[in-house]
């Protein structure tokens, strides 16, 4: 065995040092260990042994001890494991976890296959539907491992099911054992994202003592845990079936990391494992294949196609066991002949019989003593592994003729064989004789068929009769009786529930389900009386939620006005200006903050009026002045007019355009490359540009008003460029000056481009213009460019030429029929001496040769050879457009001025588009990708309602409080100029988030409603949009804009941003850049719309980019371009192509063309897409122009993959190749190509040295010297942000310390430039000590120069004075600081550029973050140095300073979370990715990448790889982005709110005071509870909806919730006040209305000693709470053992919660057993809706269908017959559950919600999501007294030990996510004490304890 055999996507040799990283942690010491701590890194978590504990262990025990040490956590496979790409199952490992885990153990005694191929499916079918891509693996090592473990009949059932795999294609591979290279290879081609296994220890399934066991079998029961080791090994993640669940869209899974992998023990198990893996010698399958051909042959005509395989078996099996029986004697021999019979009986009952029939009740098998000692032997002995054996030879063969059909998932079913035979024994025993063919009374054509079969069977013996008389002396022969027939579930019976909200909803909606009229006694009076409660409380979640904590300021006010005795005027006053200055400054905040966002003042026109009151002037205006109409005169005194401002805008033009030929007259002196660079983009774009791009020419705009002026600037240049480049002799230069030579080249020819797209597309360009630049294109190597470009002028100027002469002929025709010839006359003549006049100076300047537009346009194409100015263009100049220019390409979007002029900039198509819609007051769903401007429409839907009245609402839903407070400065920047009347109490701005509402920047309560534009989160907003006392600010909505609204598809919020879409009463704006299929999600809302009776919702799609993504890994100090087609998996590409969304560069595209053509050399399909080809005759490729290239670049690759033109070596070989740096075969060398082996991408793994100072430092220093700062570095862990700022800044200060005083030479040049520095400090001290002595005779000076009557003594004085003036004004000189204190600009990334122009500016925002946002002295050393970062666990003004001078260009590198994923204005030119989480999916990576080269700041962007394993990389870039899709969000707490909130708006309707109409909000609020955003192909979902919300309203009654007339009661209002804790919120108000929390905190109270943490009553309630509140599974196997610590102990049972006393316990088990009830009957009655159809019998994930009606030809057999009544009067009856699953002789009733989930049918979609239980344990829900599932205790050694990192050692919980949880459950607490505060009485245990724990928990997670 080969040592490197250890896994891996390489080949890594076995190490001792790999190894040793499991030796023996050290403990630190007292002091030491929160340092430790502070540098845990969470993705590192210790999972490897002591070397020293393990060496003398077994293998196998080694690997049992591994598995043991294992913390495994839970994940969503689907979004933080990616599995919308390729992920790898072991299809033995879901085969025996069926068995092991989900109660499928009686499979080895039934041995139903269909049953069993349909839980399979059904697994892969719900992976399938929540996006997941898969591949079933299968090893045949797993036999052995079978043999020891199960029966044989599993074996044989997973040979057919690979079988199945085959005939149905479903997508699958077979190794031998996962040791084999040929596994190793597949891994390696296919890079999963993970593998999919059980990891169940097999012994624990026998019952043989161990010591008796063979050593060989004990080694094989750990096989899955030796395949879960070994593929750790390969760097990805295993998920583990045990505990796998669906919620929603989500796959939630336990998860072991790669880290976790053991190379010594995976090296030892491998040695001691593969031999007994090995492959046998295999029995000769050549014969197979041939005999089943010939019994095809044979059976043509009598059987189906579909069974042929299966038949074939039986009759081999029934020749082999009639050969076997002939050689017997006595009751053996009629037993096997017995046991053949009744298989041909089942074989034909299982195919005619419909599988909806075949579900019955029949005896245990194992109580029948034929069955138990000899049927079941054969079956196991015989059978099965006879069946196994053909099965697996058919499975050994590769070449199967399409004609055979595999198809054998139905071949047995034991249960179905058990039945028959027992009636056939129970007859015969019974008659006393033999059965014969009446009993069964079989049809013709079954018979027919079985005679057939028989005959191939049996050579002469007659099937018909059975004999039974040869087995009586058998033991238990005779058969217990069948049981009674199975009880079918009642039809639900619901008590009389009524509600108006819910009738007008429903409308005439019958639901055919019985009502009983009578009251249950569900009431709190416990609470009432003993607990003194208060009844009929309603607590206002609005006013909840907008009161806000008071800062430290405003305590110290209150209690400083609470001190004094009486409050006289003067502290009024005092406390006035208290409140003034805070609003102050809060404005300050605002307005600096808005400032930062460049030019948002200048987008909109400023607000003078509103509509209303235009038209209120309007309207006076034309009653007091009649509409006067201009004569003629009056016209022509205008024109006259114009045309002298015209004349003067000419002159002007022409004074300025002297000065600027001079300008480019100069370049003809400059003989740099570099300098002419410079001089020709400081001319034409402007020295303040902002990027380097001629687009409009913005510096020749500014300077002339007239374009022909421009023109001729332009063709300046071009004509003195031309000269320069031939004087300067280009390619003489040396090679390292060639690249920018390049770049000099490629700025001309875009001077060109932009030349002709401003100009010449105009028609402003005339023949000789059009020349000169014919001739410098040529000159630089593009003659095809200077072609094509001629030809479209020359197409232009005949269009031209035919418009003028039609236009000529019919003015002509206008003049004669109007009669004014002599005034014609007159201006023909005046128009001919102009022309004269005209013509004679283009005379003296043009060329005799060159006669102008009126010639023949052909005579200006340039015929003659022009020189070559530069040769490094090649042979292609297409290829070197792509290659170098892709940046500076046209974009051709249709951008142009709006006609109606309503934003101030030039929109695109899709933004005129955008604009019409909103004018239409209509919806749309915007899909456009980041940084292409989308996000313009939101802000001019406000502009239209703030200008049509002040009193219409715009309201903006942002997904993060950062984005929040971004989109709120940018709306006072634009707006802030709007006034309203002094009698309005209306304000423009105002922020609505969770606990903090303000209102023009000052945070105030309540004053929101006072706003016009409303900046706010979904879960605010649907708290308003469901508010009966906020209707009438609901009335006054205009118009919603969603930002990022792909957030509807998410599992935390989610739910608010589907509710809020449902409940708006105005149309809305959507918007986001990443969803993959809008089309699903733009119906439901159009569906939304339409049912709230609103206008149509447009989509509008614009899928181009503006700057492309240039992408790039940090790889051994360098920057190493990254290619997608690297990252291209062959084996994924061959079978589901590529992603949608992969886009190349203009760079990349040619680099895979030359790449792949020297591959596979001269082909047709690929030779066409030459650049030189394939643009041919083109002037100027533009970004259209190459994307159209790019989609024929993939489509042919594809093809060329397709038809194995490029094989797999060639593939390999792509993708090295396609590593190098790119370039074209110039004339000058290329950078050098570095070694493919030492340098191949594909071998990087996860690093750390992102950590490391230096490589911070280098990389940081190589973006800036390569000019692609501003820089965002991503990294999802706040420890590890927080540690690269620090390492950053240290290394910063390190090496500015060592240039100064790192030796002896330096600290002697620092002495000498500091006592330098104080001499000139001296000098300039001294002259300032002048200055003031001199200011005593300054005046006296002044007044004697005034009085002097000499002119020039006068003036001499006077500016003598001056001077004198200015030395004494001059400011006093600071004492110099020594140079190494100060921040050297080598040491530092900060803009000194930016500096200068903010200097005072940037002081006070960094004094602010030191300040208010109390920021240590390293971060503000950061700010100094330009390096900031960014986490939500900062302070605002921390946070608000890194924006603002990130914006502002200062801070040039920010270490960020995810906080700056969405939407926030930080344009960059780089994103860097750093770290490894699961959080970074496909989706964050596009978000994060997005917010690189932002438009209008750069022409590209770049993305960096920083220590990322090239794994994620590839699938970060290829990975597609999963539809948008919803969850079925209807729970018992949306529909009590509703209930609760219509009951105020009946109250409020009553009083007249509600702001809405009734029938408005019911509309609105129908689409919750009628249309949620969920998708099914199967589930009738407006059955389900309608239905499932009946049964909520009767549970919600039986809780004591809502009253039979809809009215709440009881706890409701404080169980909606919680409702985001669903299903929490449901058990927390049963234990508060039981009693049962009051006494338990009661008998608790009475056990608190002071010195035990542990008894403190909030650490007892933080217990309970913990199974209920913010709950987390635990895998099913947890560590034993622990690392130990000295201190920070967790709770006794870590990772268990302690269990619950028994009447708690009980309390939730009522609670689940009521629920579950409720949902068993409710699908139940959604299933009676619709009868078992075709649907319902097909398999989910293969869509292989089966019978559900009889054949045509008949019934099977004879009802009446003997055999009718013992099938037909055991048939179970059911509805809800699948014919599938009731194949195992069950009805209507479910073991468990997870059963319930799993097989119901498919009229319905159930997932967990949908049933709220909790802690519900899987294996069935039980009875009361049953045990809970085990539960996670973070939150009580959270509260124990305070130390948050600490939860991921013992809790598996990483940093992120806890900080998350314990966040969000302080929050709750908080939440819940103010709820408690209305219901309880003061001093009530709960709601004090409640309290306390709320401020405790508070405090450790600020301490943290």
């Amino acid at each position: 065995m080969a040592e490197d055999d250890a896994g891996g996507f390489e080949d890594n040799e076995f190490d001792d040092e790999a190894s040793d990283a499991g030796d023996d942690v050290e403990v630190p010491e007292e002091g030491e260990e929160d340092e430790a701590a502070d540098d845990f890194d969470m993705d590192a978590r210790v999972g490897h042994l002591s070397r020293a504990d393990i060496q003398h262990m077994s293998p196998q025990d080694q690997l049992k001890k591994w598995h043991e040490m294992l913390l495994p956590s839970e994940v969503d496979l689907i979004s933080e494991l990616d599995a919308t790409n390729v992920f790898f199952i072991s299809a033995e490992s879901v085969i025996a976890d069926l068995l092991i885990s989900s109660g499928e153990g009686s499979f080895d005694e039934e041995g139903q296959f269909l049953r069993m191929t349909f839980l399979v499916e059904q697994l892969l079918a719900s992976l399938q539907s929540c996006g997941g891509v898969f591949r079933l693996i299968f090893f045949d090592a797993f036999k052995d491992v079978f043999d020891v473990t199960f029966e044989s009949s599993l074996w044989a059932f997973r040979e057919a099911f690979l079988n199945h795999c085959r005939a149905n294609g479903m997508d699958h591979a077979v190794f031998r054992h996962w040791y084999s290279q040929e596994w190793k290879d597949h891994v390696t081609t296919w890079r999963p994202s993970f593998f999919l296994l059980a990891n169940d220890q097999l012994d624990s399934l026998t019952g043989d003592d161990e010591e008796e066991e063979d050593e060989d079998d004990v080694r094989k029961k750990g096989s899955f845990q030796a395949l879960m080791l070994r593929c750790l090994s390969y760097r990805v993640h295993v998920a583990l079936l045990r505990g796998l669940q669906r919620r929603g869209n989500r796959v939630m899974a336990f998860t072991v990391e790669p880290d976790c992998h053991d190379s010594f023990i995976d090296f030892n198990v491998q040695g001691a494992l593969q031999p007994l893996l090995e492959e046998e010698e295999e029995e000769d399958a050549e014969d197979f294949l041939p005999e089943l051909r010939k019994f095809q042959t044979r059976a043509a005509g009598k059987v189906k196609e579909d069974a042929i395989l299966r038949c074939f078996i039986l009759c081999r099996f029934a020749k082999s066991m009639l050969a076997e029986a002939s050689k017997a004697s006595g009751a053996m021999s009629e037993l096997l002949k017995v046991v053949v019979r009744i298989m041909m009986i089942q074989e034909m009952l299982l195919r005619y019989v419909p599988v909806d029939k075949r579900a019955f009740t029949t005896v245990n098998f194992n109580d029948w003593g034929l069955w138990s000692e000899y049927i079941s032997t054969l079956l196991q002995n015989k059978w099965y592994p006879f069946m196994a054996e053909e099965l697996g030879k058919l499975n050994k063969l590769s070449d199967i003729p399409e004609d055979v059909k595999l198809e054998s998932c139905d071949i047995f079913d034991g249960r179905l064989y058990g039945h028959v035979l027992r009636f056939v024994v129970a007859k015969a025993v019974k008659a006393k004789k033999d059965v014969d063919a009446d009993a069964f009374k079989l049809g013709t054509y079954v018979t027919e068929e079985m005679d057939f079969l028989w005959s191939e069977a049996a050579s002469g013996d007659k099937f018909w009769p059975i004999k039974i008389k040869g087995l009586k002396d058998l033991a238990g022969l005779e058969p217990p009786a069948l049981p009674p027939q199975a009880t079918t579930r009642e039809k639900p019976v619901l008590h009389s529930i009524s509600s108006n909200l819910l009738d007008l909803i429903w409308q005439d909606r019958k639901f055919g389900i019985k009502d009983k009229d009578e009251d249950l006694v569900a009431d709190a009076a416990l609470l009432w009386e003993r607990y003194s409660w208060k009844q009929d409380v309603r607590i206002s979640a609005v006013a909840q939620a907008q009161e806000m904590e008071k800062n430290e300021a405003q305590k110290k006010m209150e209690e400083k006005m609470r001190m004094k005795t009486k409050i006289t005027d003067k502290d009024r006053e005092y406390e006035r200006k208290f409140h003034m200055k805070r609003r102050q400054m809060a404005l300050k905040a605002l307005h600096s903050y808005a400032k930062s966002l460049t030019g948002s003042d200048k987008l909109h026109p400023p607000i003078i009026s509103v509509e209303s009151e235009k038209k209120t002037q309007e309207a006076d205006s034309k009653q007091k002045k009649p509409e006067e109409k201009v004569s003629k005169k009056q016209q022509e005194i205008i024109d006259k007019n114009r045309q002298k401002e015209l004349e003067k805008i000419q002159e002007a033009d022409n004074k300025q355009l002297q000065d600027w030929e001079k300008k480019a007259d100069e370049m003809l002196q400059v003989n740099d490359v570099t300098r002419l660079e410079k001089d020709l983009l400081d001319l034409l774009i402007g020295f303040s540009r902002v990027m380097p791009s001629f687009v409009g020419f913005p510096a020749l705009q500014n300077a002339f008003k007239t374009p022909e002026a421009q023109v001729k600037v332009v063709l300046k240049v071009v004509k003195n460029l031309r000269v320069v480049l031939k004087k300067m002799q280009l390619d003489k230069l040396p090679a390292e000056t060639q690249p920018k030579v390049r770049s000099l080249v490629v700025y001309v020819y875009c001077l060109v481009q932009e030349a002709w797209n401003t100009y010449g597309r105009k028609g402003l360009l005339d023949g000789k213009s059009i020349k000169v630049l014919q001739e410098i294109l040529i000159s630089l190597g593009f003659p095809q460019n200077a072609k094509g470009m001629f030809e479209q002028w020359k197409a232009q100027q005949e269009a031209s030429t035919q418009n003028g002469a039609q236009n000529g002929a019919e003015e002509e025709a206008k003049d004669k029929d109007k009669k004014k010839g002599k005034d014609d006359k007159k201006d023909k003549k005046d128009d001919k001496k102009k022309d004269k006049k005209e013509d004679k100076k283009d005379d003296k300047k043009d060329d005799k040769k060159d006669k102008g537009k009126g010639d023949d346009p052909a005579a200006f194409k340039v015929t003659k050879e022009v020189e070559l100015c530069w040769s490094g263009v090649g042979s292609d100049e297409y290829a070197f457009q792509l290659m170098h220019m892709g940046p500076q390409m046209t974009r051709l979007v249709g951008t142009a001025k709006d006609p109606k002029e309503r934003v101030n900039f030039k929109p695109d198509r899709w933004q005129r588009d955008l604009l019409d819609i909103v004018d239409s007051n209509e919806s749309a769903l915007v899909v456009a990708p980041t940084a292409s401007g989308k996000t313009f429409i939101g802000y001019y839907v406000m502009d239209q309602v703030l200008r049509s009245d002040h009193e219409g609402v715009a309201v903006y839903v942002a997904p993060s409080k950062a984005l929040v407070n971004q989109v709120s400065a940018e709306i006072y920047a634009r707006f802030g100029s709007k006034v309203f009347p002094s009698h309005s109490k209306s304000e423009l701005l105002g922020v609505f988030l969770k606990e903090y509402n303000s209102a023009g920047g000052v945070m105030e309560a309540g004053k929101w409603k006072n706003c016009q534009v409303l900046v706010t989160i979904p879960h605010i907003l649907e708290m308003l949009l469901l508010s009966a006392e906020n209707q009438d600010w609901v009335a006054r909505l205009r118009y919603v804009v969603f930002d990022e609204v792909h957030c509807i598809g998410e599992q935390e919020g989610g739910v608010q941003w589907e509710h809020c879409m449902q409940l708006i009463p105005c149309p809305f704006i959507a918007l986001s850049a990443t969803v993959a299929d809008p089309s699903v999600f733009h119906n439901w809302l159009g569906r939304v719309n339409e049912k709230k009776e609103l206008a149509k919702v447009s989509i509008v799609e614009h899928r181009e980019r503006w700057n492309d993504l240039y992408k790039y890994v940090w790889h051994k100090g360098e920057l190493r371009p990254l290619h997608p087609f690297c990252c291209l998996v062959e084996s994924s590409v061959r079978r589901n192509g590529m992603s949608s969304d992969l886009t190349l560069v203009p760079r990349e595209m040619v680099q895979l063309y030359q790449e792949v053509k020297k591959i596979i050399g001269p082909n047709k399909l690929w030779d066409r897409l030459s650049p030189k080809e394939f643009f041919a005759g083109m002037s100027f490729v533009t970004k259209i122009d190459s994307r159209n290239y790019e989609k024929q670049l993939k489509e042919s690759f594809l093809e060329l993959l397709k038809s194995n033109t490029l094989q797999t070596e060639g593939f390999s070989q792509l993708t090295l190749s396609l590593q190098q740096f790119p370039d074209l075969d110039l004339s000058f060398s290329p950078p050098p190509r570095v070694e493919a082996e030492a340098s191949d991408l594909r071998n990087l793994t996860k690093e750390t040295s992102y950590l490391q100072a230096a490589t911070l430092f280098n990389l940081c220093k190589d973006l800036d010297k390569k000019d692609i700062m501003p820089a965002i570095v991503f990294n999802f862990s706040r420890k590890e942000i927080e540690r690269m700022l620090k390492k950053l800044v240290e290394e910063l200060e390190k090496r500015q310390e060592t240039k100064y005083m790192g030796s002896e030479d330096a600290r002697y040049e620092t002495k000498r430039i500091n006592e330098r520095r104080k001499a000139q400090y001296e000098e300039k001290k001294k002259q300032y000590q002048q200055a003031q002595k001199m200011k005593a005779s300054s005046k006296q000076e002044a007044k004697a120069a005034r009085n002097d009557e000499d002119n020039e003594g006068r003036g001499a004085a006077k500016a003598e004075a001056v001077d004198i003036t200015q030395d004494m004004m001059m400011a006093e000189p600071k004492e110099p600081k020594d140079i190494q204190d100060e921040i050297d600009p080598e040491f530092s990334f900060h803009s000194a550029k930016a500096l200068g122009v903010w200097q005072e500016d940037i002081e006070d925002q960094i004094e602010d973050a030191r300040k208010k946002g109390r920021a240590e002295a390293w971060m503000i050393e950061g700010l100094r140095r330009g390096i900031g970062m960014h986490h939500e666990g900062l302070k605002k003004p921390y946070k608000d300073a890194v924006e603002i001078l990130f914006r502002r260009g200062y801070l040039r590198v920010v270490f960020a979370t995810g906080t700056l994923a969405l939407g926030i204005n930080m344009p960059c030119r780089s994103t860097i990715f750093c770290g490894d989480s699961l959080e970074l999916t496909g989706l964050m990576y596009r978000q994060m990448s997005g917010r690189a080269g932002r438009r209008g700041f750069d022409l590209l962007g770049q993305v960096i790889f920083l220590d990322k394993p090239f794994v994620k990389i590839q699938r970060l870039i290829t990975s597609d982005l999963s539809s948008l899709a919803g969850e079925f969000t209807l729970s018992p707490t949306i529909l009590l709110r509703a209930l609760n909130e219509w009951e105020t708006v009946q109250a409020l309707e009553e009083d007249s005071a509600l702001g809405r109409p009734s029938k408005d909000i019911a509309r609105c609020l129908a689409p919750v509870f009628a249309l949620p955003f969920f998708q099914s192909k199967t589930a009738e979902l407006d059955t389900q909806v309608a239905y499932h919300t009946r049964f909520t309203m009767e549970f919600l009654y039986k809780e004591g919730l809502i009253e039979r007339d809809g009215t709440t009661r009881n706890l409701a209002n404080l169980c909606t006040h919680l409702f985001e804790a669903e299903p929490a919120n449901l058990i927390f108000c049963r234990l508060l209305s039981t009693g049962l929390l009051h006494e338990y905190l009661a008998q608790e109270a009475r056990k608190v000693q002071k010195g035990d943490r542990r008894t403190h009553l909030t650490v007892k309630l933080a217990a309970v709470l913990g199974w209920i509140f913010f709950r987390r599974r635990l895998p099913p196997s947890v560590p034993k053992e622990r690392l130990h610590r000295k201190k920070h102990l967790p709770s006794e049972g870590c990772p268990k919660l302690p269990p619950l006393t028994p009447r708690i316990r009980k309390e939730i088990q009522r609670y689940n057993l009521q629920l579950f009830e409720i949902f068993q009957q409710f699908a139940y009655a959604v299933a009676v809706t619709r009868k078992i159809g075709e649907t319902d019998v097909t398999l989910p994930n293969s869509q292989r269908s089966f019978r559900h009606k009889l054949d045509e030809r008949g019934q099977p057999f004879d009802a009446n017959a003997s055999f009718g009544p013992e099938l037909l009067d055991q048939l179970v009856k059911y509805k809800a559950r699948s014919p599938f699953s009731a194949l195992a002789g069950v009805g209507d009733q479910f073991r468990s919600p997870i059963d319930l989930c799993k097989n119901c049918r498919n009229v319905l979609h159930l997932d967990l999501n949908a049933i709220p239980t909790v802690a519900c344990p899987p294996q069935g829900v039980g009875d009361e007294s049953a045990d809970l599932e085990e539960t996670n205790s973070w939150i009580l050694d959270f509260m124990i030990h305070g130390q948050r990192k600490y939860l991921w050692e013992d809790n598996g919980i990483n940093a992120t996510r806890a900080w998350k949880m314990t966040d969000e459950f302080v929050q709750t607490l908080k939440k819940a004490e103010k709820a408690l505060k209305a219901f309880a009485a003061d001093g009530d245990i709960v709601l004090t304890t409640t309290a306390a724990l709320a401020k405790e928990m508070e405090a450790y997670h600020k301490k943290g």
